[in-house]
């Protein structure tokens, strides 16, 4: 089935939505991201320097919500490139741009497979592999 550039277009969009989704529930929520990938921070993050009145859970809450958010900020990068090369009507870029993410989301999965099990881990597999045909569909 052959489809119109615009509807790549579209389907390329649509993925960078994802992402921009996706690093925003990251950066708002990192909490509850990171439970996403079976990370549960039980600690109280707290924005205080002083290490010493820190504990462990804290340390670890505080480590896991700043990782969220880092993702978050990587997610919404990849997002916003991907729009960008959309809104120049760039195809190939937008494709290349997908492409070249998924290294991370075959990184993702596998962690979230392995934590998660494969039920969780089947659902970011199946979105990934969307993600390889709008890629690909791109790049052609």
């Amino acid at each position: 089935m052959d489809l119109s550039p615009s509807t790549w277009r579209v389907l390329g969009l649509s993925v960078a939505a994802t992402y921009i989704g996706l690093g925003t529930n990251a950066i708002a929520a990192p909490v509850q991201t990171a439970k996403v990938f079976g990370v549960y921070p039980e600690g109280t993050p707290s924005a205080s320097d002083d290490k010493v009145y820190l504990t462990d859970k804290d340390k670890h809450a505080k480590a896991a919500t700043m990782s969220m958010k880092l993702l978050g900020v990587r997610d919404v990068s990849i997002g916003l490139a991907i729009a960008v090369f959309g809104y120049q009507d760039n195809q190939r870029a937008m494709g290349t741009v997908i492409l070249s993410g998924l290294v991370l989301c075959v990184v993702d999965v596998y962690e979230i497979w392995k934590v998660r099990g494969p039920g969780w881990g089947s659902a970011f597999a199946m979105g990934a592999a969307i993600w390889i045909a709008i890629g690909y569909g791109l790049v052609q």
